[in-house]
């Protein structure tokens, strides 16, 4: 069967290896049905997916532990560092694919097979050479790990704010249980968003390329690309060109990041700046030639998603329209009018989410429901996994009860102002909401979260008691964000054939480890930064940072202590904000009646969940490089997908590894050795030129007379017009 699978496998790609003429190399399009249903039903899964498989070799091996521990703990240390940092930078998990492969090779040739016992468990220290499972297996691990806790915001606000520490007992516990609580809810949920072929996950066959290409495997070994390279040769070769490019907006020329080109036609012009600036405003039709800012997922997510979510980002320009001056005549306002419309966003895209997958997700979601493991109509992936012992539901609903039962003692006992009862409701309405945002996130590579909606709910119900509010909110987010990540993490050892078993280990070691060195890291800084970090002194250097911190409080202030029950009165200016709930609800309802009276039109393709997450994002952060990341998508998902499909399957993936690879070491280089990451002795600065000049808004600033890299904007306010 593998070796018939194999060859469909490469019709399906094209890859016809007698033709050199792409022109030749074509689909093969009478594929009877009885074929077609011996591969995935989603076309791209089964260009990038083999439909292969060795259960002989090992997974959980002596190198797995030894590579998991030591770069999970690395990624936690390094995370948490960069969380109190004025400087971001990130632990990229290609970094850890291309290193842990290395290292894998390195010590499967000079270990001995010499046997070890530990706790009972026998293993050889060298079982063979170091493979593809193995590979994966470490790099779930580390990518469950390597994150920052959300409940070190909690551990850390007390500790700053109040001068209340909770002990190592109690911090673990909180941080231990909000990272795992997802993780039992992600093993029940497995056949409703693991197992059916339509869940995707894109951004797993990215990685299933990525590893297949590392490792060489027969699906790939012998496929050519440009000038006969292999599909290695041409992944290091894009890499190092991406990896020297990326110096130039990174680093020489920052101006090519923000390249607001319409800023310049009247750059002091206050509603310009407003529009235009990727900075400060905006960023309308904003240029970037950063490939950090466009980013590989462009090149593969469905099209209608990210023109759903680019669409969104435009029609919240409209936003702009506000006439502060009239707003402000009125009482005194609480919050910016665009800020109060990202929390009306918000619920329009939470709603929406909910009501989008029940009006076009609900009958295949209830058809998985009943149908029982086994069924003739699996797929593929589901099918070849059969040969692995399955880890039964009881042990997912095990963990989880053990999860929340711990969570209700932390709570309890550790000063977090929320009762046990409070803890089982945030719970509860991460359970309540997983499902829908699960769907929306495997199918569309977007899903709402939420943080807005736990915070708002225990204000209500908890009002003058911020550490609750924080508590709730961690809990209810994390249940379904960590439930999310693990989904996805799941379905990437779906395809890759990984033993569950293995993965339920992987897993459960990986947020044991990150959450212990979150922990570790987090103390050592406090200790030493404090200060600067709760804003007493500020910094010399300029490198410690509590920003995040105190805006996490901040907003444990605002819902927990002055309560929305206050800030979002019915007889108050903000109360329309709720409105978003029933426009979420209704309008995904809309298109779904349209679909049945209209049903050529692709209905289900406008999302209003998404767009509403587009018009979210001004609010929440940069808005960059919107007609690069356009064109990217256009060009990838519309024109190369459907003219030239084979190119296409060629090279999308392998292509997109490579380019997010390379811009990963250049950031990583830059943080560390160039931008003074390490210590402020440690770094270089580019001579001052017309490209990189120093933000400010001082006009005494080298930037002068503009406020911001982006040449738009007046440093020292010294507009020449505009009634924004």
């Amino acid at each position: 069967m593998t070796d018939t699978a194999s060859a469909k496998h490469e019709d399906y790609l094209g890859e016809k290896r007698d033709f050199d003429n792409e022109k030749d190399m074509k689909f093969d399009d009478d594929i009877n049905l009885e074929e077609e249903q011996e591969n995935s039903p989603i076309e791209a899964v089964r260009l990038a997916v083999p439909i292969t498989d060795d259960p002989t070799l090992p997974v959980v091996t002596f190198r797995f532990w030894v590579l998991s521990f030591l770069f999970t703990a690395l990624g936690a240390t390094i995370t948490q560092y960069y969380f109190f940092r004025s400087t971001s930078g990130t632990y990229s998990i290609f970094f850890v694919n291309l290193v842990t492969y290395s290292m894998g090779k390195f010590m499967a040739r000079v270990l001995p097979e010499k046997k070890i016992s530990v706790f009972g468990y026998e293993m050889s220290l060298n079982p063979g050479p170091f493979n593809i499972k193995e590979h994966a297996l470490i790099g779930i691990a580390v990518s469950t790990g390597s994150s920052s806790a959300y409940a070190i915001e909690i551990v850390a606000s007390t500790d700053l704010f109040l001068n209340f520490r909770i002990n190592a007992l109690g911090s673990l516990l909180l941080i231990i249980t909000t990272q795992s609580v997802g993780y039992g809810m992600a093993g029940m949920l497995r056949r409703y968003l693991v197992y059916p072929a339509e869940m995707v996950w894109w951004s797993n066959l990215v990685q299933v390329v990525f590893y297949n290409t590392m490792h060489n495997t027969d699906e790939f070994k012998n496929v050519r690309l440009v000038r006969g390279w292999s599909r290695m040769k041409f992944f290091w070769i894009v890499a190092a060109v991406t990896f020297i490019y990326q110096f130039i907006p990174q680093w020489i020329a920052p101006l090519l990041v923000y390249f607001d080109w319409l800023c310049w036609i009247k750059p002091f012009d206050m509603n310009f700046w407003a529009i235009f600036s990727s900075i400060k405003g905006g960023g309308a039709l904003a240029l970037s030639f950063d490939w950090t800012t466009i980013g590989g997922t462009t090149m593969y997510l469905p099209l209608s998603a990210q023109l759903c979510y680019l669409g969104g980002i435009m029609l919240n320009y409209w936003d702009y329209s506000v006439d502060e001056a009239k707003y402000d005549a009125g009482p005194p306002a609480n919050m910016a009018p665009l800020y109060a419309i990202g929390f009306m966003v918000s619920f329009v895209s939470l709603s929406a989410c909910c009501s989008q997958v029940f009006f076009f997700h609900g009958k295949e979601i209830w058809a998985n429901w009943k149908r029982a493991i086994g069924s003739e109509h699996e797929d593929i992936h589901t099918k070849m996994m059969k040969v692995y012992p399955e880890v039964p539901q009881l042990w997912y609903a095990i963990f989880y009860v053990i999860m929340a039962i711990l969570a209700c003692l932390a709570c309890e006992f550790y000063g977090t102002q929320l009762p046990w009862w409070g803890l089982l409701l945030s719970l509860f309405l991460g359970w309540f909401l997983t499902l829908p945002i699960g769907v929306m996130n495997a199918v569309t590579g977007y899903g709402p979260g939420l943080n807005v909606i736990t915070e708002l709910v225990i204000g209500y119900i908890l009002p003058g008691k911020p550490i609750a509010n924080m508590t709730f909110k961690c809990y209810g987010y994390m249940a379904m964000y960590q439930c999310n990540i693990l989904m996805s993490d799941l379905k990437l050892g779906h395809y890759m054939k990984i033993p569950p078993r293995s993965m339920f280990t992987s897993q459960l070691w990986g947020t044991l480890v990150g959450g212990v060195f979150n922990y570790v890291t987090m103390l050592v800084i406090i200790n030493s930064q404090r200060d600067a970090l709760s804003g007493e002194k500020p910094d010399p250097n300029g490198l410690w940072t509590g920003q995040r911190v105190q805006t996490y409080w901040g907003s444990g202030l605002i819902y927990g202590a002055l309560g929305p029950a206050r800030m979002f009165a019915f007889d108050g200016k903000y109360w329309f904000i709720y409105i978003g709930f029933i426009i979420g609800l209704i309008l995904p309802g809309i298109f779904w009646l349209l679909s049945k009276k209209f049903p050529n039109v692709k209905w289900s393709a406008i999302n209003i969940a998404i767009i509403a997450q587009g018009m979210g994002a001004f609010p929440n952060g940069y808005v960059t490089g919107i007609v690069m990341i356009l064109g990217t998508a256009l060009l990838f998902q519309y024109y190369i997908y459907k003219y030239h499909k084979v190119w296409w399957t060629k090279y999308t993936f392998i292509l997109s590894a490579a380019l997010d690879t390379g811009a990963a070491f250049t950031g990583l280089i830059l943080f560390l050795f160039l931008g003074r990451g390490i210590s402020p002795n440690v770094g270089v600065d580019i001579p001052s030129w017309w490209a990189n000049h120093y933000v400010g808004d001082n006009p005494s600033y080298p930037n002068a007379p503009y406020r911001g890299i982006d040449r738009c904007g007046a440093a020292g306010k010294n507009w020449t017009s505009g009634t924004l």
